[in-house]
């Protein structure tokens, strides 16, 4: 398959071609309509959804019962290493370099864009789909192969309602989905309940996929949700990076138009990104801060991404030892080489123009105080 038809793939599939039929309808029955335009891509999603429901529930039932066996004979998995951060913080960087070590297993392409039935693909049927993967991430140009680690909000965003890609879908509520999808601000009881069955369900499938191997979960969304996260798993460890205000605003301003021109399902207005940037960042540090403080020593470590950047390798040994992630030299010269074969890698800059600046330093002071950017 040549690359410009990868890259243009999810105009016919759209990633909700992964959710599940309950999931599908209520999203769409709340999101609002879809454009003419994509009328195709909810009928392709809502036929894969049909096709797959069989499958899809043989395997729920069979991780269910592996669970349980598993409890059964007593076996415990390694605490599992959340990744969090703002969108554009460095945090895919930091999930690249630390898949790098054997010991941890993100989730693949396959297994976020098919939450329900990634256990059971053969050979066959996981190849044919590798061959549709996008030749890059789409917002940047990072490349994704079958292998590359992901983060686990969309394989979220298709088993439940509650994701900010909810909002990039359907984007006439765009800052509804993102304050109830990240913060689950004025969310019924009920829809929180089932954000966390289904978290919970997913991080035992992908723990039961990756063996004893520690798990590595990288989701900027998650930085709100620590309180959450360990309700679900109370021996989780947490690693969060920051970044320059001024390029965390205007890279993920950047991304979110990306997202909305390739993904959204239905006309947008694209001013409303600055506002929707602008208020959720300090809600979701002050969510951060709330929950931080029910952790003990040794389970948390912050990191700035300009000393990230200037010296990696130094870096990763702080986190490591401040985790106790176990011995660092032995994967040391696998990163080395992920770094040489990045190094060509040109990140991108955005000047601000003087408004967004003001904009940014007067609603963002916290973070140029507390991290003196």
């Amino acid at each position: 398959m040549t690359p410009w038809l990868r890259r243009r793939a999810h105009r016919i599939f759209h990633p909700l071609a992964g959710a599940d039929a309950a999931t599908l309808a209520t999203v769409l029955i709340e999101g609002g309509g879809v454009g003419p335009l994509h009328l195709h891509r909810v009928v392709t999603a809502a036929g894969a959804a049909a096709i797959r429901a069989p499958l899809d529930l043989l395997e729920r039932r069979r991780v269910e019962r592996l669970a349980g066996r598993g409890r059964g004979q007593g076996r415990v998995a390694p605490p599992p290493l959340f990744i969090l951060g703002h969108w554009r913080s460095g945090t895919t960087h930091l999930l690249n370099l630390l898949a790098q070590d054997e010991r941890f297993a993100a989730p693949d392409p396959l297994a976020v864009g098919l939450p329900w039935g990634f256990l059971g693909l053969s050979s066959f049927w996981r190849s044919r789909l590798e061959a549709w993967l996008p030749p890059d991430r789409i917002i940047d140009p990072m490349p994704i192969d079958p292998t590359a680690p992901q983060e686990d909000e969309l394989a979220l965003a298709l088993m439940q309602p509650l994701s900010y890609y909810h909002g990039i879908f359907f984007p006439k509520h765009l800052y509804r989905a993102f304050r109830q999808g990240v913060l689950f601000e004025g969310c019924r009881p009920e829809a929180v309940a089932l954000w966390r069955r289904r978290m919970d369900h997913y991080l035992t499938k992908l723990q039961l996929y990756s063996g004893s191997r520690r798990l590595l979960i990288k989701n900027p969304a998650h930085t709100a949700r620590i309180g959450e996260l360990l309700a679900l798993r109370p021996n989780a460890v947490f690693l969060h990076i920051h970044r320059d205000p001024y390029e965390v605003f205007s890279s993920t301003r950047r991304m979110l138009l990306t997202l909305l021109r390739e993904f959204s399902l239905q006309s947008y207005d694209p001013r409303a990104v600055d506002g929707l940037v602008l208020d959720l960042y300090p809600a979701i540090m002050a969510r951060f801060d709330r929950d931080r403080a029910l952790l003990p020593p040794g389970r948390l470590v912050e990191i700035r991404y300009d000393r990230f950047i200037a010296d990696p390798l130094e870096t990763l040994r702080h986190v490591y030892d401040g985790l106790a992630l176990g011995p660092y030299e032995p994967v040391q010269p696998r990163m080395e080489r992920y770094l040489a074969g990045v190094r060509d890698y040109r990140r991108a800059r955005h000047e601000l123009e003087d408004q967004a600046r003001r904009a940014v330093r007067r609603q963002w002071a916290f973070a140029f105080d507390r991290w003196d950017y």
